[in-house]
């Protein structure tokens, strides 16, 4: 249905560092500190490579979103990395993985985010998140895309900031099957008055929901307010459907099988104006492997 170029996401990368990371990782920035050294740094390419591997082999564009969610200053100051400028460094990293894929697209986004219950307002999130912001536009990146946004108020703030840096963004949401924010705000209310600024995000995406879950978004924004929908735009979808709550509390990944997940994602491709679909968590490269398959056919 989309007609914009379609391009392919990795698939997880938190649980696999999480659980197989050869050094330990930095509690505050997690694997933003892996591209500091020799072994994690390399540790980190090897993983990313899996991912671009699929779509060099499946001639797919891809984008890559740099190891920096949570590697806003805050963080970083707490971090074993204080002082260091880990953002552009972690800009420098992706684009040194691009030059080894030179025959393919690769679109570099630099990534922020926040985990959910740490959300804050308009006023303070403009504050909070320009310094990341103005470090990754400053880097090289081809545009920035904020993640797991959970509340209607730090989005605003986190567009406001991000329309006037001249550079395309992308705003993703943790949705709930009732095409509403976390915090209970209805998605095509935020969508409406963030798409009013003077430069308004290239596209909305949704993260770590099941793509059942996006299809029942998609669904009740379509029959409600569907030039709002329309706006939504990508998944980075879990292999469970599961809440994100519920996975929280999971020892064990809890994920479907890699062609159920291939079948499922790429279905939105077709029903809705998805451009962008990747893998969030339970997600691995067999699941990517299989919507390259669907994609590439």
């Amino acid at each position: 249905m989309s007609a914009k170029t379609f391009h392919l996401g990795f698939g997880s990368m938190y649980e696999r560092i999480r659980r197989s990371c050869p050094v330990e990782l930095d509690p505050h920035i997690f694997h933003a500190s892996l591209i500091y050294g020799e072994q994690p740094r390399e540790f980190l390419k090897s993983l990313s490579r899996e991912y671009l591997d699929i779509g060099r082999r499946f001639d797919l564009p891809m984008i890559v979103t740099t190891p920096t969610w949570r590697a806003n200053a805050e963080r970083i100051g707490r971090s074993r990395c204080a002082g260091l400028p880990v953002n552009q460094n972690a800009a420098t990293f992706s684009q040194e993985l691009r030059s080894e894929y030179s025959d393919m697209s690769i679109r570099i986004e630099g990534c922020i985010g926040y985990r959910p219950e740490e959300a804050p307002g308009a006023e303070e999130a403009m504050r909070f998140h320009t310094p990341q912001i103005e470090a990754l536009a400053t880097s090289g990146v081809d545009g920035i895309s904020a993640y797991t946004l959970p509340a209607a108020d730090e989005a605003y703030g986190m567009a406001k900031r991000l329309s006037e840096i001249g550079l395309p963004y992308i705003l993703s949401f943790v949705l709930t099957p009732r095409a509403t924010l976390l915090d209970g705000t209805p998605a095509a209310d935020v969508f409406q008055r963030i798409d009013a600024l003077a430069s308004p995000p290239e596209a909305y995406l949704a993260n770590c929901i099941h793509a059942s879950a996006y299809e029942a978004v998609y669904a009740a924004m379509l029959s409600e307010a569907p030039e709002q929908a329309k706006r939504l735009q990508g998944l980075i979808a879990n292999t469970s459907a599961r809440t994100p709550e519920e996975l929280d509390g999971l020892e064990e990944i809890d994920s479907e099988a890699p062609e159920d997940f291939g079948r499922a994602v790429w279905a939105l491709r077709q029903k809705t104006d998805a451009w962008f679909l990747g893998g969030c968590c339970g997600s691995s490269t067999a699941h990517i492997e299989e919507l390259a398959k669907r994609a590439a056919t």
